[in-house]
Formats: C-alpha cells, structure tokens, sequence
C-alpha cells in the first residue's frame, strides 16, 4: 500500500502479486457490469477523484485512487506538497 499526499491531491494504491483479474471481468467492469468496482469508481468520481485498475492474469492487481483535496483542509494541514 502507497499513500502519496500532496498540496491538492491524495492518492491510495493497493497492489497485490495475486492471480489478477481476468480479462472479461476487467471488460465488464469497464462496462459497468461488475457492480463493486463500479460502486468503487462512482464514488470516486462524485468527489472529482479517479479510480484505477490494472491487472494481468498471474501477475496480480493495481488498484489506485485520487481523490483532490479541498483548499480548506490544505491549509489547515500545513502541507507543502
């Protein structure tokens, strides 16, 4: 697992070495037929964020998520990234 915060934006990636996800799931998750990763990807989407996903059969699965950050709570954070 990955958290990068910076000034605007945070960004969560989970990786795994796992078996991955197959290439029709990954298809029907694109068209919106695998309810989990669409739930995962809306949810991102109604805060400005993206989700990503890449996997190969074997070789495991990346899952990443950026979601911006709002000016207030930059501010109140202190951060300079």
């Amino acid at each position: 697992m990955d958290l990068e915060y910076g000034l605007r934006f945070l960004t969560l990636r989970v990786s795994d070495d796992g078996t991955g996800i197959a290439p029709d799931a990954m298809d029907a998750a694109e068209k919106g037929r695998h309810w989990g990763i669409a739930g995962m990807r809306e949810r991102a989407q109604r805060t400005g964020g993206t989700l990503e996903i890449s996997s190969e059969p074997g070789r495991g699965t990346v899952v990443s998520v950026g979601l911006p950050i709002s000016e207030k709570m930059a501010a109140s954070t202190g951060s300079n990234s």
